[in-house]
């Protein structure tokens, strides 16, 4: 389902007791929202709809995003041996990420939408030049779409790779810490 058709998306909470899908207090705001944007598409007329239902994802948390930032940022400085440029935490990231199975779409498409896909992809490299002003691309959504517990597992990997490259980074040993003792960063369920 292109991100386009989604009209809105309602948390509710099913209770197999009663055998009842009940909406969250909390989402009425956004109940009355998608009426309104229904009210909008529908101008009066019956309008057909696609219900999906999804299990609610727990994704990836801004404490995590900053830890995984870090160690990559302290991978590349190793990379690099103090020397200015060279290997970008960036670098790192991709580096990672496809170590650990990153899932790439592949593409073809004109060269002059690479900008375009580049707002839809937060991974975006170009495989191959084609004929006709055309070329091929590997895109992904990258760790923005991981769940807490698969963002979890991903800095869980690259402590592991920290340690293999034998970087003895006072830093990395306090960010572990912190890792093992913050309630809900690495425990978390998706």
């Amino acid at each position: 389902m292109a991100r386009s058709d989604v009209i809105g998306k309602l948390p509710v909470v099913y209770d197999p007791t009663k055998q009842k899908i009940v909406v969250e207090n909390s989402a009425e705001f956004v109940k009355s929202q998608i009426r309104q944007k229904l009210d909008d598409l529908a101008h009066g007329s019956p309008l057909r709809l696609t219900i999906t239902v999804e299990r609610q994802r727990k994704k990836r948390s801004p404490e995590q995003n900053r830890m995984m930032w870090a160690l990559l940022t302290i991978m590349a400085d190793h990379y690099n041996a103090g020397k200015a440029g060279g290997t970008t935490p960036e670098a790192c990231y991709i580096e990672m990420l496809e170590e650990y199975g990153l899932e790439y779409d592949f593409l073809e498409l004109p060269v002059a939408a690479v900008p375009i896909l580049r707002n839809a992809y937060r991974l975006v490299h170009i495989v191959e030049l084609l004929d006709n002003d055309r070329c091929t691309v590997k895109a992904s959504m990258g760790s923005s779409s991981f769940t807490s517990a698969q963002m979890s597992a991903f800095i869980d990997g690259i402590f592991d790779r920290l340690a293999e490259m034998g970087v003895n980074d006072p830093n990395v040993t306090q960010y572990w810490q912190e890792w093992q003792e913050v309630p809900g960063w690495k425990k978390r369920k998706s």
